[in-house]
């Protein structure tokens, strides 16, 4: 498309183990370096940590990151949490001496050709390399673990990973870890016999068996309950379950795909994650940007929401400039801040004018309703009425539009929460 880059060259890199004489060369964004088997470079020695540290290639540099490891990670005898590389750089992991190189050669990433990937949206070069591996991943049934921010719309990535798959067909179940009270975990994903606790009066099908044959999502997977991460190892490692109070094995088919915002290595190393866990999960990682490194998406993304929000006369051009100024933000709430104050502007603005016949007249109101919800000039109900859409909307897309879970989730009757949804003019689904 107009002559852009089809791939990113990256220069490659190696470490040199001291004493050893082992040297081992990388081709990839980030490396784990550790002691256990599943570390991309394997130190096999008594003060290396499992998962000690990791190297990360950032635009231009290379930033060593220690992991939480016990005995620590050193530049020149100074304990580091992350410090920049630079050719030759000599450092310790524990009481291991490693020697930083750059190689000679270069390795490549692909870049996907489209700004657009099963929803979601980009034209930077940050957001085609995460289309390209999403492309990448839908074509096997390996693990996803999906990392970044708060915001970023690591939802969104999941969904489409699985709408680009061979399990499109099935169902995508998703499961919010942080959604659901501890002691409702392992009923919610393996499901109960009647009577298995009190309060069970019938029993319930769990998440992974409604996943049976389609993909399951584990959102916020940080939030697991330590108790039940080798309940749910042992699923995915055997594809059998069995539900809460019950004696009968049940065979499932299951693809998983898990996000999360928290540093998980770094969890496994202060033992609040498994490890074995992680290594099941991370087959295939992929991390979706925040909005302050791909600012270029940012008018972008604003006029798709505003598409999506009402139609306009506005042509796609004109609406993408009068967002431009929105670049300048941090946006710390990332495509979620984005959206509710492109949704909030479509809101305050009047419909008529949007819709006029002169394209003018609709992008000079489209401005006035945006410089009003940037600066929040407006009416405490017409606030709640926007936060409580986005609300739904955002319910609706974490229960793959489940009427019955939404309504659970939202502690409200189901005939409610249909009317909510007509009020906002949101569609539900069974």
């Amino acid at each position: 498309m107009g002559g852009r880059a089809v791939a990113l060259q990256i220069g490659g890199f190696a470490f040199e183990v001291a004493g050893t004489g082992q040297v081992h060369r990388c081709d990839r964004r980030s490396v784990l370096l550790g002691s256990h088997s599943s570390a991309d470079v394997v130190i096999a020695a008594p003060h290396v940590s499992r998962l000690h540290a990791r190297v990360d290639v950032e635009d231009d540099a290379y930033v060593l990151r220690d992991l939480g490891s016990r005995n620590g990670t050193r530049i020149g005898g100074a304990r580091i949490r992350a410090a920049e590389l630079a050719d030759g750089t000599t450092f310790e992991l524990g009481a291991t001496q490693l020697r930083f190189r750059l190689g000679d050669g270069a390795f490549e990433i692909p870049l996907a050709d489209a700004d657009a990937f099963e929803g979601l949206v980009g034209r930077s070069v940050a957001m085609r390399e995460v289309f390209a591996t999403c492309e990448l991943a839908a074509r096997s049934d390996a693990p996803v673990l999906v990392e970044g921010e708060t915001g970023t719309g690591k939802d969104l990535v999941a969904h489409a990973i699985h709408a680009r798959s061979q399990r499109r067909a099935g169902p995508l179940v998703v499961f919010d870890c942080a959604a659901v009270p501890p002691q409702l975990f392992e009923s919610e994903l393996f499901g109960h016999e009647k009577g298995a606790f009190t309060g069970a009066v019938t029993a319930r099908v769990g998440l992974l068996e409604r996943a049976h044959g389609g993909t399951l999502f584990l959102d916020e997977l940080g939030e697991l309950a330590p108790e039940l991460q080798p309940k749910l190892l042992r699923c995915l490692e055997s594809g059998e379950l069995r539900r809460v109070g019950g004696d009968r094995t049940i065979a499932v088919d299951v693809r998983l795909v898990a996000a999360t915002h928290c540093d998980l290595p770094r969890m496994i190393a202060d033992n609040r994650f498994r490890a074995d866990l992680y290594y099941r999960l991370a087959v295939v990682r992929l991390r979706v940007p925040p909005l302050r490194e791909r600012r270029e998406d940012i008018p972008l993304l604003a006029a798709h929401f505003a598409r999506e929000a009402s139609p306009s006369a506005i042509p796609d051009d004109t609406l993408e400039a009068l967002f431009g100024e929105l670049t300048a933000r941090d946006w710390p709430g990332n495509v979620r801040e984005l959206r509710n104050l492109v949704e909030r502007a479509v809101v305050l603005a009047e419909p008529e004018l949007l819709r006029a016949p002169e394209p003018e007249r609709a992008a000079g109101e489209m401005q006035r309703s945006l410089d009003l919800a940037a600066h929040k000039r407006h009416s405490l109900r017409a606030v709640r009425a926007e936060l409580e859409r986005t609300y739904l909307a955002d319910l609706l897309r974490t229960t793959n539009h489940q009427l019955d879970e939404a309504a659970r989730i939202a502690q409200v009757h189901r005939k409610s929460l249909e009317r909510l949804l007509r009020r906002y003019k949101l569609r539900g689904g069974a």
